[in-house]
């Protein structure tokens, strides 16, 4: 396992639960890469900028949970989870024609702030909403019009969803709405999942975090820092076994006719291995650990087209005295524009000096403080500000020096948080070319690959790559489609040009059979196995019998025969699994066959390896 952040600690975690014999390698000497920290002045501060949308409830706590471990991180939240801040001052003639809702207490302006909390009761959610009106100058047609979205967005199907995976943010909220500071602020909260414009991330990706989180309702940030989440990963992991060697990196991945033998690492060391399992991103891992000679022309060609998210310049900052009450603050501002006031292409604008390397009129901040959620990772009284501002990636050619990028951040951050000069006990920077090192991702991307219409859903790359052994975790491949592919049968076309890989894959199920046994792939029979380690995903009812696929696999229809019975006597429509891999039997499991028809993913020869193909009994 290559890299000690949240997607390798966690898959080494639950590899070693499995069984599984295990390394994993770091080239830090603290994992968590950009969740890692260090210590100074008595405050622990976070690498990154980080607040966890789904907390315990999400995948995070999720691994916890698969490995009997739940609650081992404890994830905290504040009174009100985030902050927008905007300026107080407005441009003449503005006047908000819900101004009369001030008489009532609502909205709040303080030292030349205006201030949004964003509560985290759902009861407070109507003030929320109508603060932010307030502060944007909606009239009641534009707030109205901004309520039937979210309110459409809150009750669409997850096929609705899907759907919009093609479509963009920007596409999306056209029919409902034309109000500049609207679209700005959604756009612009919505863009903090993906470090992307609202105009290129894709719709049915950021709704389907959107919907997530606010059902989920469990923004927090877990007690110890976000290191707290890699480091229990890691302590788990090696109760189970597993081997973590820490502050040595892997120079590059052992590949011999088409398949992983190993790593060797920074120190001239080798692993052997035949499993190897990279979380950096898909272009570092193709053209430096791995070698392009290793792959088709066609998969280097669609790696070197990625689309990466920007990346953030970053600011620590240590106080001697609380200043802000939230768990962070948010908001963009610039001379004498603000989110609340800049339209749709101002937003634009902005994008287009970043992308040109230059510091943008409006400069969007992000802005976490984990010592509200979690009072000592500081002195006593003291408070810690985690901030970042975008900037492009280290492949666009600065017109402004970095010294100006890190100058504008602090400047957007003095503006809405009055007194912080002087309070401030340290203010440590940190620019691109330190977060690409420290993470060791080309470029230093956020997200490496990009969730651009293009490569989400159905799009985004696949786990597994055309080396044998060879696997991807982390933020460069997989997710949302692969997640689908236990509940349904999902349609590859679109992926298999786009992702040309070998199905000759004998890593699937590594030590399970004696050996390979390939056929072509039309129709098969597949027998009644145990074999240890397989888990069922869902069960329908009881007496099914659960039925495991591997991911090359597309099964479009099952059978379920008494033994001796003849496909070709089945005259009725096959039955097909939506919901699920599991199905009744109308005889015992021990006197039936099971029919499976299915269409191998990849793009050579019909034949794949039949021992990823397993069945075990299983229980309501």
């Amino acid at each position: 396992m290559i890299g000690a952040g949240i997607g390798g600690t966690a898959a080494t975690l639950l590899l070693a639960d499995a069984g599984i014999s295990v390394t994993l390698v770091e080239k830090n000497r603290r994992v968590g890469g950009s969740c890692s920290g260090y210590d100074k002045q008595g405050f622990h501060v976070d690498i990154g900028t980080h607040m966890f949308c789904r907390g315990n409830r999400g995948p995070l706590g999720d691994v916890l949970r698969r490995v009997g471990s739940d609650g081992a991180i404890r994830f905290v939240r504040t009174k009100d989870i985030a902050e927008l801040r905007f300026l107080a001052e407005r441009p003449r003639g503005f006047r908000s024609p819900l101004r009369v809702l001030k008489k009532a207490g609502f909205g709040l302006e303080q030292d030349g702030v205006r201030r949004v909390p964003v509560p985290a009761d759902v009861m407070r959610m109507p003030r929320f909403a109508l603060e932010l009106a307030m502060a944007l100058d909606m009239s009641p047609t534009e707030a109205l019009r901004a309520a039937r979205l979210f309110a459409h967005i809150l009750t669409m199907s997850d096929d609705d969803v899907e759907a919009l995976d093609g479509m963009t943010i920007e596409d999306f909220v056209a029919p409902f709405t034309d109000h500049g500071p609207t679209i700005g602020v959604f756009g612009f909260l919505l863009g903090l999942y993906f470090i992307l414009p609202f105009w290129e991330v894709s719709a049915g990706e950021a709704l389907y975090c959107f919907r997530k989180m606010a059902a989920d309702n469990a923004l927090s940030y877990p007690r110890g820092g976000s290191i707290a989440i890699p480091e229990t990963y890691v302590r788990l992991a090696r109760s189970r076994g597993a081997d973590v060697r820490l502050g040595v990196g892997v120079r590059r991945v052992v590949v011999h006719e088409g398949h992983v033998s190993g790593v060797e690492l920074s120190d001239g060391t080798v692993i052997p291995a035949n499993i190897v399992v990279s979380t950096s991103s898909l272009r570092t891992t193709v053209n430096t650990l791995v070698g392009k000679e290793h792959f088709p022309h066609a998969y280097v060609d669609r790696v070197s087209k990625i689309r990466s998210s920007y990346i953030a310049v970053q600011a620590k900052i240590g106080l001697r005295k609380k200043l802000v009450d939230a768990g962070c603050i948010v908001g963009g501002v610039g001379e004498g524009i603000d989110l609340a006031t800049a339209s749709a292409s101002d937003m634009k604008s902005m994008f287009a000096h970043v992308l040109r390397g230059e510091v943008p009129p409006i400069v969007p901040f992000y802005c976490p403080i984990p010592t509200n959620f979690d009072a000592s990772l500081a002195p006593p009284g003291h408070q810690l500000l985690t901030l970042c501002a975008v900037a492009p990636t280290s492949d666009v050619p600065l017109v402004s020096t970095p010294a100006s990028w890190e100058e504008a951040m602090l400047r957007a951050i003095r503006r809405v948080v009055p007194g912080l000069d002087d309070h401030a006990l340290f203010i440590d920077t940190f620019g691109v070319e330190f977060i690409e090192n420290w993470i060791g991702k080309e470029f230093g991307p956020a997200v490496s690959t990009g969730q651009t219409p293009d490569q989400v859903g159905r799009n985004r790359p696949p786990v597994h790559t055309p080396v044998r052994g060879l696997y991807l975790a982390g933020c460069n491949a997989g997710a949302r489609a692969w997640e689908r592919s236990w509940r349904r049968p999902v349609r590859w076309s679109a992926p298999i040009a786009s992702w040309p890989t070998s199905v000759s894959r004998p890593d699937l199920a590594p030590g399970r059979a004696r050996g390979p046994k390939k056929r072509p792939v039309s129709s098969f029979v597949l027998r009644r196995a145990r074999l240890p380690g397989l888990r069922a995903r869902k069960v329908q009812r009881a007496g099914a019998h659960c039925f495991v696929v591997p991911n090359l696999c597309e099964v479009t229809a099952m059978h379920l025969l008494p033994v001796g019975q003849p496909l070709s006597s089945v005259h009725a429509a096959p039955q097909v699994l939506p919901d699920g891999m599991a199905m009744q039997s109308e005889s015992s499991p021990r006197q039936s066959e099971l029919y499976v028809h299915a269409c191998p993913i990849h793009d050579g020869s019909a034949s794949i390896d039949m021992r990823g193909l397993s069945s075990r009994p299983c229980t309501p």
